[in-house]
């Protein structure tokens, strides 16, 4: 059985309740069915926290990065 993502608003209020992302998803494991938070989007932010600000590309840090290694020779 493939996984199925729903929004969370169609669940019942008592399940509704303990999720706290937008969507679930449903999925069979073991005979057992699971629900799951699912985000559904991927944050590269959240994947490389040095750039979170938003202040350095990942091209510019190679740049520094470079500088800084030309500097110690």
């Amino acid at each position: 059985m493939e996984a199925l993502v729903i929004d969370r608003e169609t669940l019942p209020e008592p399940i509704f309740s303990y999720f706290h992302a937008e969507k679930v998803r449903i999925f069979e494991e073991n005979g057992n069915i699971v629900l799951s938070p699912f985000k559904n989007k991927l944050d590269v932010n959240e994947l490389f926290g040095m750039f979170n600000d938003g202040k350095l590309s990942s091209e510019g840090f190679i740049k520094q990065k470079a500088f800084e290694k030309e500097m110690e020779k």
